[in-house]
């Protein structure tokens, strides 16, 4: 007899095959098995939501009840709004299968213990620059492994000086949040560009990707400057006392990095084979991928291992019975964000919206501006980000602009997302840190990043102005 656990693992793992089914094979019959599995999901979790994901389904509800009062043809949105959300569901399904391969894995351990043990001068480059790369492939994951590592680091140094371990908390979880963040703004395997780009009609993934590699390398600077001003705060007010001299935690292991490399080449080349063989796009092929290289990633490090078969089927059925079924809440979070975007957009009049708001009339790069800001604004009010993209991006694709760049708009979206995670005490990475570490998450954002949010707005508002002007030359 089935328990609730494994019939909701069992309909997730089923929403991310049917939707794979629809995205390569084009079938109609796969699209609408994946809402149906959607459905018991929402069914058998229900009672197990806390409450930010039942405010979210009482939204969807209060959406669908206003489809069928005001819409045309309520069914053909319910099919448009529910392919959506399982898409955006197995979208996370399926891509964090990547993270339970990691969590298990030598290397990112190796990797992860080399980062935060660098001495004061390098450790703000390598936690932010690897906090964004094993964010890549572990997603928040990364937060789970890294600020553990930072934590128990800082104290084991300084311990019995809680103003030392306060700053070294202080310097190196900010380069985590930082660097984490950012990995949005240019990495195709994240939720938010994936949701940014299939929203944002004529944005193309590669180039809003590439972009965001402008604001990225901004972050890295502008963090990086900070930091040492931090420091210089934190060796005033810690004049006089005794400080633990850092060793540097030995050399780089580049053994571990080249196996993690052998992993990231392998994802790319199945992404690559997938859309030449399917004609796809990237994140369906990323999402076709992922799995595959998680399975092979686990089948390998457990090759070795005393009754290597066993160990790999029981971690199989650890990730599908533990793993899974733990990633409800988001899955409930996206789906439902993706599901009221839907209908939202479809049941506001672009023309009285337009003329209601002035929206259409605001000159470019204002208008970018404003898209950037609103995220993370939005976001201080308890908005989530994903519905806030998922409204403004289907709205834009729905009025009458002119003269404007949708891959502009992509980026004013996924840079605003980035901005949410380092200015909102709501955002993801200072919710999930705030929990990991016990730190508050208005701390983590507010008090400790809040100028770096400034200063990275103030950078994107320069590069998108730049690119704006660019793009007009070459048209």
């Amino acid at each position: 007899m089935f328990n609730s656990s494994r019939l909701i693992s069992i309909s997730l793992l089923g929403v991310g095959f049917f939707q794979l089914l629809h995205l390569h094979l084009h079938s109609s019959a796969g699209g609408t098995a994946s809402i149906a599995a959607l459905l018991m999901v929402l069914v058998l979790a229900l009672p197990r939501l806390a409450l930010r994901e039942k405010v979210l389904v009482s939204l969807a509800s209060m959406a669908t009840v206003s489809a069928v009062l005001l819409s045309e043809s309520p069914l053909a949105l319910f099919e448009r709004a529910g392919l959506q959300a399982a898409f955006l569901t197995a979208f996370m399904v399926l891509l964090t299968l990547l993270r339970d391969g990691a969590v298990t894995s030598p290397s990112v351990l190796t990797l992860g213990e080399y980062l935060t043990s660098r001495s004061p001068g390098r450790r703000y480059l390598a936690i932010h620059c690897g906090g964004q790369l094993l964010g890549m492939v572990l997603n928040f994951g990364a937060l789970t492994l890294l600020g553990p590592l930072i934590q128990r680091g800082a104290r084991s140094i300084a311990a019995g000086n809680e103003a030392l371990v306060n700053w070294r908390e202080q310097r190196q979880i900010s380069a985590l949040i930082r660097g984490f963040s950012w990995t949005v703004a240019w990495s195709p395997a994240t939720v938010s560009m994936a949701i940014t780009v299939s929203v944002v009609d004529g944005a193309n993934l590669l180039l809003v990707c590439f972009y965001g590699i402008s604001a990225a390398l901004g972050a890295l600077l502008i963090g990086w400057l900070l930091d040492r001003k931090t420091g210089q705060l934190a060796r005033v007010a810690l004049a006089g006392e005794n400080r633990p001299v850092v060793a540097a935690g030995g050399q780089f292991p580049f053994s571990s990095a080249r196996r993690l490399g052998l992993v990231c080449l392998v994802l790319f080349a199945l992404s690559v084979l997938t859309i030449l063989l399917t004609q796809s796009r990237i994140v369906p092929a990323l999402m076709l991928a992922s799995p595959l290289v998680t399975g092979l990633w686990l089948l390998v490090q457990n090759k070795q291992t005393a009754g290597g078969s066993r160990a790999f089927f029981a971690r199989l059925r650890s990730i599908a019975g533990e793993s899974v079924p733990a990633g409800v809440p988001e899955a409930i979070t996206l789906a439902s964000a993706g599901y009221i975007g839907v209908i939202v957009v479809s049941l506001i009049n672009p023309l009285w919206f337009a003329e209601v708001t002035g929206v259409t009339s605001v000159a470019e790069p204002w208008l970018y501006l404003l898209v950037m800001a609103s995220v993370p604004l939005l976001s201080n009010l308890a908005l989530p980000p994903i519905l806030t993209v998922t409204v403004i991006g289907g709205l834009y694709s729905t009025l009458p602009f002119e003269g404007t760049d949708p891959n502009l708009v992509a980026c004013s979206l996924s840079w605003g997302w980035a901005l949410n995670l380092t200015a909102s005490p709501f955002g993801g990475v200072p919710l999930i840190l705030g929990r990991i570490t016990g730190i508050p998450s208005t701390r983590l954002s507010w008090q400790w990043n809040g100028l770096f949010s400034v200063a990275m707005f103030l950078w994107c508002a320069v590069c998108i102005t730049l690119l704006a002007t660019a793009w007009r030359h070459t048209v």
